[in-house]
């Protein structure tokens, strides 16, 4: 009967380690979460923080359109949710528009409370909000979209086509600085060799 007694005794010490362990995790402050929707585009961080993007700034669109029209902001909020994840809206990233939507549906779907609370605090007449400040607080803190510093896709090609567009300013400049350096020479040259003749 003592190992009986020991038994149960010991059952009830796991059991309530369990619950109160669980009832810790419940009080934990709530973070991102770490789990990823169950789509292989989830798989790539690139990815993931490209959708995140196009999100982000197509609900901005929306936002930034129905501000001044009727409605709470918990309407507009749950309407611009509601119509962002359109292939049509989804055109201007760098992912076809059938993977931008998988990802944008995917967000929000998975990360529903997240993105609902972060609208809610950036777009609250309190707070003087654009589409960066948006985009800080959900893809890169609320969610782990675009974590490690990782670029949204559109972003880094636009730096690249904007540095590209630079480096041939500056060659062009270059090129013409040294044609005319060379038709200056020329002119130079011509005009003492005229001078020789005299």
């Amino acid at each position: 009967m003592v190992f009986g007694a020991a038994w149960v005794v010991a059952v009830v010490l796991l059991v309530s380690q369990q619950a109160a362990a669980a009832a810790a995790a419940d009080t934990k402050e709530m973070g991102p979460k770490t789990e990823l929707p169950n789509d292989t585009l989830f798989n790539d961080p690139a990815a993931f923080c490209e959708g995140c993007y196009g999100l982000v700034h197509e609900v901005d669109k929306l936002m930034t359109k129905w501000k001044k029209e009727k409605g709470s902001l918990e309407e507009h909020i749950d309407a611009a949710l509601l119509a962002v994840c359109s292939t049509d809206r989804l055109r201007a990233y760098v992912l076809s528009p059938p993977k931008m939507m998988r990802l944008c549906s995917g967000i929000r779907a998975h990360y529903e409370d997240e993105i609902g609370l972060v609208l809610l605090q950036q777009y609250s007449g309190k707070k003087k909000s654009n589409v960066d400040k948006v985009f800080q607080a959900l893809c890169r803190k609320a969610i782990p979209a675009c974590t490690r510093g990782i670029k949204p896709m559109s972003v880094a090609r636009k730096e690249k086509m904007e540095k590209a567009a630079e480096e041939k300013k500056l060659k062009e400049q270059t090129e013409k600085r040294e044609g005319e350096t060379t038709q200056d020479m020329n002119k130079s040259s011509s005009h003492h060799n005229k001078k020789d003749e005299l």
